[in-house]
Order: structure tokens, then sequence, then C-alpha cells
């Protein structure tokens, strides 16, 4: 059972992507550089952790900003997990799939309101989870999936 669970809002991204769906939806010239100043520092307690795991929605923006974090943290991107039910915002399929999961610490990208509701289940913790905030939360009942939260971050907007 997982140890910690690493929430991950995707950083500032455009209104509309560039098939005009808003799964192609990229991140911004600046939430990019937002992301890439601030995420050194934030992930930098977890880079020497054993058995990270990186979920991310599929989502263009996700996939950008997991990209970011996975360099922070030392995770190729070809060793990310996509999962469906980060995008679709699925409470239920996306902690079948955290029980399914081995011993370590889950990293997941995905998406508001899911990441802030996804806080407040576990935690308690009702956080204004702003465009590449992130929040580290300590499993300590993974049956229920209970957990305290150790630290929340924001990225600096540029």
């Amino acid at each position: 059972m997982i140890r910690k669970l690493v929430l991950v809002r995707h950083g500032d991204a455009e209104f509309y992507g560039p098939e005009g769906t808003d799964e192609s939806r990229r991140l911004t010239t600046r939430g990019l550089e937002a992301l890439k100043s601030a995420y050194p520092r934030i992930f930098a307690a977890l880079r020497d952790e054993p058995n990270v795991s990186l979920w991310v929605s599929p989502a263009v923006r996700a996939l950008q900003t997991a990209e970011v974090a996975g360099e922070a943290l030392g995770i190729d991107p070809d060793e990310f997990a996509l999962h469906d039910s980060l995008y679709e915002q699925d409470d239920d399929e996306f902690l079948a799939e955290l029980s399914a999961e081995g011993e370590g610490i889950v990293v997941a990208v995905g998406h508001i309101p899911f990441m802030r509701e996804m806080l407040y289940q576990l935690t308690g913790e009702d956080l204004p989870f702003k465009k590449g905030a992130v929040a580290c939360i300590a499993i300590t009942d993974n049956d229920r999936f209970h957990g305290t939260l150790e630290w929340f971050e924001t990225a600096p907007k540029r």
C-alpha cells in the first residue's frame, strides 16, 4: 500500500488547445517557466525516496506539468503512468487504482476540482488548489484512504 500521495494541479494553461479540444490545451510559456522555477525546490524532499510513481492525466497540460515534476524527481517520461481517472475526475476509479498500487509514493498530476476535492476527502483540509500547486499527504489508513497533510506548496506566478 502507498505511504504518500502527492497531488499536483497542472500549471497555467491556454484557454483553447491547437485542436480546439480541452484535452489538447498546452501550458502557457509563463506557466511552464513558473513550474521549472519552483518544482526543483518543491520536489527536492522526494527526489531520493524509493518507489516513486508518477501518474498523469492524458491531457497535454498535465503531461507537460508531469515532465517538469518528473525531471525534478529524476523520473523518465517513459516511466509515467497515464490514468484516465485523473482526466475524468473519477474518485472511485482513482481510489481503486491507488488501492492496487504497491508500497511507495504516488505523485498524481491532474485537474481541478478533482485535486482539491481529493485533498479534502483524504485529509479534511480545504485549501485553494491554484495552478501548479502540490500537496503531499501521508497515508495513515490505506483501507479507507485517510491521511494527514504533510506540506502544501504553490508555484509562483511568472
